[in-house]
């Protein structure tokens, strides 16, 4: 499965909810499988969303192309970059940004744990969170993320002093859950964990996981199967393999 594939088959939810709102009164399931953006009620707007992060994943286009598809559109619907309003104008290069990037990101992290096998996380056991994309003003709470997100499962297969885990770690879901009251996570368990993040994921070899205390050499870790995803992701693994679209994504518009 690509990310494109990812993209591809998510359903359009518009809603006039705002992001908290959003988060608060819509499972997570139906969000991770959906093209949603806050306060957007356009189905219009949102299928344009999805087909432009497609082919963004696909390599098709670049973001700044993007950007100009998506501002042509709401033109048409009658905002203006010129507004204002900052984030909150559907129209500012921010929003455009905030809304390419989290489908982006989103969906390169549903195709890299469709990915993973028994043999790959045997050689390749944890993720590291660490920075993948620059920011202009990055966080600087990531440590203290981590170990509230870490307390909440008391470090279960995770580092107390690196921002290491198991890939089977739940330290991964508390931090997409916002513990420690972090009101900007996304609720899903793997990158991006909160809006406009620049952290992601880098696998960590067995080597070093037994250095680190990680794993055992006579352990063995099993690949997440089918039914341990969410229904939202599980939805998606389904979908792809139904229609086959690893075999014909170049096929398709």
């Amino acid at each position: 499965m690509t990310a494109a594939d990812v993209i591809r088959i998510k359903e359009l939810l518009p809603t006039s909810l705002g992001s908290e709102e959003i988060r608060e009164q819509i499972a997570r399931e139906i969000l991770q499988r959906s093209i949603f953006s806050a306060r957007m009620e356009s189905a219009r707007y949102l299928a344009k969303v999805r087909e432009v992060c497609a082919q963004i994943a696909a390599g098709e286009i670049n973001q700044a192309d993007a950007r100009l598809k998506l501002v042509t559109l709401l033109e048409q619907m009658g905002h203006s970059p010129q507004d204002g309003g900052g984030i909150i104008n559907p129209a500012s290069m921010r929003r455009l940004n905030l809304v390419v990037d989290t489908q982006r990101q989103m969906a390169a992290s549903v195709a890299m744990l469709s990915e993973q096998t028994e043999a790959t996380v045997f050689m390749w056991p944890a993720w590291e969170l660490t920075r993948v994309e620059a920011r202009a003003r990055p966080r600087l709470d990531w440590d203290r993320r981590w170990a509230a997100a870490g307390l909440a499962c008391n470090f279960e297969g995770a580092l107390k002093d690196r921002l290491i885990a198991l890939k089977t770690s739940p330290i991964w879901q508390h931090l997409g859950n916002g513990a420690g009251g972090y009101k900007d996570a996304l609720d899903n368990p793997y990158p991006p964990f909160a809006f406009s993040s620049g952290m992601g994921w880098v696998e960590v070899d067995r080597d070093k996981c037994i250095a680190l205390g990680l794993v055992r050499e006579d352990d063995e870790i099993s690949a997440p199967s089918l039914a341990s995803l969410t229904p939202g992701e599980r939805d998606i693994a389904e979908a792809v393999e139904r229609y086959g679209f690893p075999r014909i994504a170049e096929g398709i518009a």
